[in-house]
């Protein structure tokens, strides 16, 4: 049987069990987020070099110093490790604005010394032990302002707290950004974009990191939804198309009620692409959203011929043990 040694002492590992589980089973108070890797509010630091599935999604830097995402480590061998100085990792932000997109949605506009790419996500930490990942909404602008949209869940740990207790002047931890669903395609490509619900937000980014490079080449996006309410920024991306004849914008919701603006088409998003885009080859491909939306629709594209490399993902990990 393996173990992990911390803070002096050994601990057993059950089959299957990753590290940073056997740890919180100790009592440990280790910091953590989605248990699947994305968040890294887990690093910890081995004495040794950790096993490389570990480390993926970590900077160079990081992986020199053998730290290793804990969540995802079930070691084939006895492991050592000690805590990382997560305060080191993390910028100090201001929320300077707060408003609802819709019934669901809340907008987080947080000021913070932050170099990203439009597209990328960062780690919004809540207190010492409490994180949660979110998709940056906008591009760099000489405000310093990140923008965030998040799903509200009144039961949800980061959410509802977000909702119902953060206020505008509050100072939040943020580590990051992370992630490489960026723009990096050559003017003259074509590009969909794909979202459904807040995925939608990193989508918004691109968009306008792709408008502001020059890109000549058509841009279609899709932003979908399981209900017409459940959409978002119709008016703001509108007046960007008509600003732009590349830009060319689809509202999708698969079903409609009473709240469903004239605007939207009613139907299936797979069924929708596969109608109007049967052949993606030579495409550049961006999909926003839950896991299970991102793994169909990646699946679907790549077999309408859009190349495996050319096909940027940002899956949104549903979190182990509450609702975000």
């Amino acid at each position: 049987m393996t173990a992990i040694v911390f803070a002096g002492q050994s601990y057993a590992l059950a089959d299957g069990e990753s590290v940073l589980d056997a740890l919180l089973r100790a009592g440990h108070a280790i910091p953590h987020g989605c248990r699947a890797g994305v968040c890294q509010a887990c690093l910890l630091q081995s004495d040794e070099a950790p096993p490389a599935n570990t480390q993926r999604g970590l900077s160079s830097a990081q992986k020199s110093l053998n730290y290793f995402l804990s969540c995802q480590c079930q070691p084939p061998a006895s492991l050592s490790a000690q805590a990382v100085d997560q305060a080191g990792q993390r910028v100090s932000g201001v929320v300077r604005e707060k408003s609802w997109l819709n019934q669901r949605v809340l907008r987080l506009r947080i000021e913070a010394p932050l170099d990203f790419k439009a597209g990328q996500y960062v780690t919004l930490w809540q207190s010492a032990q409490l994180a949660r990942s979110y998709s940056l909404a906008g591009s760099p602008n000489p405000q310093n302002l990140l923008e965030l949209h998040i799903r509200h869940y009144p039961d949800g740990a980061f959410s509802a707290w977000a909702a119902e207790q953060l206020k505008v002047g509050d100072a939040l931890d943020i580590q990051g950004p992370l992630g490489q669903c960026v723009y990096s395609a050559p003017a003259n490509q074509a590009l969909l974009l794909i979202g459904m619900g807040t995925g939608l937000a990193p989508l918004c980014g691109i968009v306008q990191d792709a408008l502001a490079q020059g890109h000549s080449a058509p841009i279609q996006l899709i932003a979908a939804a399981r209900n017409g309410a459940d959409l978002y920024y119709l008016d703001e991306l509108s007046a960007l198309a008509a600003q732009h004849p590349q830009l060319g914008i689809t509202w999708l919701a698969q079903h409609a009620n009473q709240a469903t603006p004239p605007a939207v088409a009613i139907g299936d998003v797979y069924t929708h692409v596969k109608t109007h885009f049967a052949s993606l080859k030579g495409y550049q491909v961006y999909l926003c959203g839950a896991a299970s939306f991102v793994a169909k629709m990646r699946k679907q594209c790549f077999l309408s011929g859009a190349g495996m490399a050319d096909i940027l993902v940002d899956s949104f990990v549903p979190f182990a043990t509450t609702k975000t």
